[in-house]
């Protein structure tokens, strides 16, 4: 099962002045239980391209498949699409509006006529899943919960309504340190344990490179690459002609080797900068 759009073009305001083109001919397949990053430049298409997944948007040209759904043709259910694509866009808790974290939570299971109990034990896997303790947090106003807490009471309220694709839009846009390190861990559990498929966009490089096995690259509404994280951070140069970065242990091994050091360029973690350093250290010292 997946996700499949075959030569997906939108276009804005279509035949008027203002028209524009915000992504061109994509093709893609998000296949079932992987993780992936979307990066781009701001303005790139990033934001465009997501919400065909679950139908906010339609393309004005090609074909978006859900689990084999064309969500373009007449008499498809969206509502059932949305089920199945939760997208959480960035800072998610201005959506916020109930008067507890139950309330917030147990929202759209309510909505789609779920019964009291079947509601209530959604909204406590949702809960244990985010890492938020029923007991602790169900009766608390969320606008009193620190910024990581009400961010991860917005994924609560998504993973309530059991998606089997989730697409998360800058999840730690404006968190601090721990607040960021808090989603991005109960990102990669729901990934381990649920198996859930997961579409990060982020600006940030190493989260993604940390965190994605598959990363997709967009430039100007056109899909740029669509290869392994290491394959695609290996191309650093084009990155950056498209106004993007690597990784920062990825631009420090850059670094050891236009100085002279037999390092390798395709790092993408402290671990593996570490590892990598003391390689080349010891095999030195043994030259010595």
């Amino acid at each position: 099962m997946s996700i499949v759009l075959t030569g997906v073009s939108h276009t804005y305001s279509p035949n008027s002045p203002y028209e524009m083109e915000a992504i061109k001919n994509i093709d893609l397949d998000i296949t079932e239980g992987e993780i992936i990053g979307l990066i781009g430049h701001t303005g790139s298409g990033k934001s465009t391209l997501i919400q065909h997944f679950n139908g906010l948007l339609k393309p004005t040209k090609g074909r978006v498949l859900v689990d084999g759904i064309d969500i373009g043709k007449k008499g498809v259910k969206l509502k059932d699409i949305r089920k199945k694509v939760g997208l959480v866009f960035q800072y998610p808790e201005h959506q916020l509006f109930e008067e507890t974290v139950y309330k917030d939570i147990a929202f759209g299971p309510k909505n789609i006529g779920l019964d009291q109990e079947k509601i209530k034990n959604r909204v406590k896997k949702a809960m244990k899943m985010v890492g938020l303790d029923y007991a602790k947090y169900s009766d608390v106003s969320p606008f009193t919960l620190s910024g990581g807490e009400k961010r991860r009471v917005a994924l609560a309220g998504v993973l309530a309504m059991q998606p089997k694709y989730l697409v998360l839009d800058e999840p730690t846009a404006g968190l601090d340190p721990r607040g960021r390190d808090e989603i991005l861990r109960h990102v990669t559990e729901l990934h381990r344990r649920e198996n859930i498929t997961i579409v990060i966009v982020s600006h940030s490089m190493d989260d993604i490179a940390r965190l994605v096995d598959r990363l997709i690259v967009i430039n100007q509404g056109e899909l740029v690459y669509n290869n392994s994280t290491r394959e695609c951070f290996a191309q650093y140069e084009e990155l950056k002609r498209i106004g993007l970065d690597v990784p920062t242990m990825t631009a420090l091994m850059l670094r050891l080797s236009e100085k002279g050091w037999a390092v390798r360029t395709d790092i993408l973690t402290i671990k593996e900068a570490k590892e990598e350093i003391l390689r080349v250290v010891r095999g030195g010292a043994e030259d010595a």
